[in-house]
């Protein structure tokens, strides 16, 4: 009964300021304020800095495990649990809530399941689960089960993608997707986003439907490589890798020695810089997207493993659409071409890493209270570092 009138009490009093906590208070750093700020904090950055990227080595590895009858030593899956640093052979693809592994690639045409990580239930590691034969009509290239465990993605040289649900010890067609001309050479799944993404030997990007089973689209990728501009429209690349973003739909994909990032609608969010062109053993081997949201602009997207050992971060210039060269690791723990990557850790702040020679290694995102003074001082020059937080074992 009152809708158009002028309340008669107004407030007069403002509103209370937003607090924004903040790491730096003042002229020092307030590390209580950190677990606060860690939900908001991009994967791979520093916790109260996220301008800064510190990554350091915690571990050093071989991979053992999934290694019978490779023909060279590559790592091919990781994943990081109670601690313990679990990789496979180059042929094998982590199921990682079961902690088991999937070996490909063999003259039956289709996978074995065997133990990656002893329970009470399996003992005996690399132990044969269940064999599953004639899944595709050639030897399996590629496999890519979803993080759930519950579906598994496959590629082979028929040049279908093919995708099954597996459950218990059973592996269920549920449809075979056409489209590429040549061999599949990765591959990866989204069931948040409901989206399969496949790279092949004929330079195709196709993107399809998880819940239709059924084609979405072909990103157009475009290479920056001087190759490419000279091959003519009758040679084509093989894509090398592919990611999904898990938070947002984006889709990372990497052709010759080219990144770009997609979104879920198939539009170019970011590309390479066209001067910044790979050649030698710089050339990127694989790359894998992390779960940074939009919303975060100082955000790691993408990590790549390169043939020389070097690791690199990248974050998007969104204004611009070019992608940004973040960091790249100091630590040279391996020298020969990285072979798989993967992002883990509650808000994506460990980074495993694996090369052809069997190395893996684990690099953890360094937290401010673990960094020296001379480190503190570098990140704020206009903070004074208190003498006693230097002897103060609280801090380290």
């Amino acid at each position: 009964q009152n809708f158009g009138q002028t309340p008669s009490r107004l407030e007069r009093r403002p509103f209370p300021q937003r607090i924004v906590v903040s790491a730096i208070r003042g002229s020092t750093f307030d590390f209580n304020s950190l677990p606060s700020l860690a939900n908001l904090t991009p994967p791979f950055c520093l916790v109260g800095a996220p301008q800064h990227i510190y990554l350091r080595c915690g571990a050093v590895d071989t991979c053992r495990i999934g290694m019978a009858g490779q023909m060279d030593s590559s790592v091919g899956d990781l994943m990081y649990t109670k601690g313990q640093l679990v990789g496979v052979g180059k042929t094998c693809a982590l199921l990682l809530p079961s902690k088991k592994y999937i070996r490909y690639g063999g003259p039956n045409n289709g996978v074995s399941v065997h133990v990656a990580v002893t329970t009470a239930r399996h003992r005996e590691v690399n132990k044969v689960l269940s064999i599953h034969d004639g899944m595709h009509r050639g030897p399996i290239t590629v496999a890519k089960p979803s993080l759930n465990g519950l579906w598994l993605a496959t590629g082979g040289i028929d040049s279908t993608v093919r995708l099954w649900k597996y459950y218990g010890q059973n592996m269920q067609l549920q449809a075979t997707l056409c489209g590429h001309c040549g061999k599949i050479t990765c591959l990866d799944i989204s069931t948040t986003f409901g989206s399969i993404i496949s790279g092949g030997a004929d330079g195709k990007i196709l993107v399809w439907d998880l819940r239709t089973l059924t084609f979405l689209r072909e990103l157009k990728h475009t290479s920056n490589a001087p190759t490419a501009a000279h091959a003519g429209s009758s040679k084509s690349f093989s894509v090398k890798s592919v990611s999904i973003n898990h938070k947002n739909g984006n889709m990372v994909t990497l052709l010759l020695s080219t990144l770009c990032v997609f979104d879920i609608n198939g539009n170019l969010v970011a590309k390479q810089h066209p001067d910044e062109v790979f050649s030698g053993n710089q050339i990127p081997s694989v790359v894998i997207s992390t779960n940074c949201p939009e919303w975060m602009e100082l955000g790691i997207v993408a990590v790549t493993g390169h043939m020389n050992g070097d690791v690199r971060l990248w974050g998007i210039d969104y204004e611009n659409k070019i992608l940004l060269l973040r960091h790249i690791l100091p630590e040279r723990v391996h020298s020969c071409p990285i072979t798989t990557l993967r992002a883990t850790g509650e808000r994506q702040d460990t980074l495993l890493i694996g090369d052809a020679s069997g190395k893996m290694s684990v690099c953890n995102t360094v937290k401010l209270d673990q960094l020296s003074p001379e480190e503190l001082q570098s990140i704020a020059p206009h903070v004074d570092v208190a003498p006693d937080i230097e002897n103060d074992e609280e801090f380290r």
